[in-house]
Formats: C-alpha cells, sequence, structure tokens
C-alpha cells in the first residue's frame, strides 16, 4: 500500500512538473485533429495562420515557408512578438510548419508576428 501511494504521489509531482507555467514555443510533430481541421479549411494561398484552442491558453502558428524555419517568442510590454526565421528558401516547394505556443504566465493581449524581422499580418485567425 504504501509503494502505491508513493507511486502516486511521485507521478503527481512529475506531471506537476510537466505542466509548466512558462510561456514557451514548440514545433508540433503530430497535429492535434481539431487543429488539423483548422488548417484543412486554410485557403491554400495563405502563408500564416492562427489557430486557438478556446479550452485552453495554447496558441497553434501554421506557417508554409519553401526553406528551414526556426522560431522564438519575446513578450514586451503587452505584446508577444512571434519570430519565424527561414534560411535555405532555395526549394520552391512549400513546406508546413506547426507551432504550439504555451501562454504560461504571460500576460499579453496582442500578437505580433515578425518573419525575417518584418511584421507580417496573419492571413487568417480560426479557432475551436
Amino acid at each position: 500500500m504504501k509503494k502505491l501511494i508513493s507511486f502516486m504521489f511521485i507521478t503527481a509531482i512529475l506531471l506537476a512538473a510537466c505542466n509548466s507555467s512558462e510561456l514557451s514555443i514548440t514545433e508540433v510533430q503530430k497535429i492535434p485533429p481539431k487543429v488539423q481541421e483548422s488548417i484543412d479549411f486554410m485557403d491554400p494561398d495563405d502563408t500564416l495562420q492562427l489557430v486557438n484552442d478556446s479550452k485552453s491558453d495554447v496558441k497553434y502558428i501554421v506557417f508554409q515557408s519553401a526553406g528551414t524555419v526556426t522560431a522564438e517568442l519575446e513578450e514586451r510590454e503587452n505584446i508577444l512578438d512571434i519570430k519565424l526565421e527561414t534560411e535555405n528558401e532555395e526549394n520552391s516547394e512549400l513546406k508546413q510548419y506547426v507551432y504550439k505556443i504555451t501562454r504560461g504566465d504571460a500576460q499579453y493581449d496582442s500578437i505580433n508576428v515578425k518573419i525575417n524581422g518584418q511584421d507580417t499580418p496573419i492571413d487568417s485567425s480560426t479557432g475551436f
């Protein structure tokens, strides 16, 4: 019985640690079905899409690029800057990059996307 309680306690601690309250951005390898549904309705000419998960403070950025993309976040005052940098755009075939943004304790009310340092409007914004 002691082992079971100890196991449950350790599991709870690990789960709490994994549920970080820090602002973060990570590339998604397996796109959640609800996000994929939103992407499927995306206009093929759109380069940048924002998908909001209304049940959590998670957002997804969908970016189509012919090059390799890296992403980082910067919070300033009440603005979240999403910085996307592209490299090696020799290939003309577009690849889709999906990034998950976890809000954590960040306090922002605006999102600004910069692609290679240039402010870029979001082509479409959807939610589920």
